[in-house]
């Protein structure tokens, strides 16, 4: 017969590892991204996607690598919303809803990810070396691929970090399971990743985007307090 006491620890562990793993990996991935510019919106917004092919084609391996990082990060969204969800069962309806937002948030981001992740290297062999006149009719295929991700990518984004942290946070701060201030980290990071998702439509809520890392800060430090909860 297994002892509770041991599996809500082997919970906990696994939940903070996870949420650790989860803030480090992914944001490591988003830097190699950004660094080697490969995160398409702004290339997207400003019809500079032939620039971003000829980037594809020069510096696909740390594009990759970035990339890869953020799925490995992807796995550990899941696995922390899954220990959440175990440990706290006096959440009610707001776990539940939360568990939901990270299931549903962490397929579709593996789903975009991965895409990204395939398309990308498709487009490296077809870009590099390319003339200037197959640049500009791949382009239109890359928009339409990069698109998606995007708009995968940000679906993702709001119900993980807006929908899963935000009401897990929720339902910790009315039981008392995680800190005041974490709790309230989640809820308002929560809000603010919905608002930032009408910057497509104001584009002045972009000085928003703040509220992306906070999603990392709080895995990571819901990690810390899970790791601290097991060896208590």
């Amino acid at each position: 017969m297994s002892n509770p006491d041991v599996s809500k620890k082997g919970l906990m562990q696994l939940g903070g590892f996870s949420g650790i793993g989860a803030g480090v990996f992914f944001f490591i991935g988003v830097i190699l991204q950004i660094t080697n510019n490969w995160f398409p919106e702004e290339a997207l917004q400003s019809g500079e996607m032939v620039a971003w092919l000829k980037g594809v084609g020069e510096n696909l391996p740390p594009m990759l690598v970035g990339v890869g990082f953020s799925i490995i990060g992807i796995f550990f969204f899941f696995s922390t919303g899954f220990s959440l969800n175990r440990l706290h069962p006096k959440g009610g309806w707001l776990t539940s809803a939360a568990f939901c937002g990270h299931v549903l948030g962490t397929t579709l981001a593996m789903c975009a990810f991965v895409f990204g992740f395939g398309f990308t290297w498709g487009l490296s062999n077809l870009a590099n070396g390319a003339a200037e006149e197959t640049l500009q009719s791949l382009s239109t295929v890359a928009t339409m691929g990069m698109r998606g991700f995007l708009a995968g990518d940000d679906v993702a984004t709001t119900l993980i970090g807006g929908v899963g942290n935000g009401l897990f946070s929720l339902a910790a701060l009315r039981s008392g399971y995680l800190p005041k201030w974490l709790c309230w980290l989640g809820i308002i990071t929560g809000i603010l990743i919905f608002v930032v998702l009408l910057r497509y439509f104001v584009p002045a809520l972009v000085a928003l985007s703040f509220a992306y890392p906070m999603i990392m800060i709080w895995f990571i430090c819901t990690g810390v307090i899970l790791l601290k909860k097991a060896r208590a």
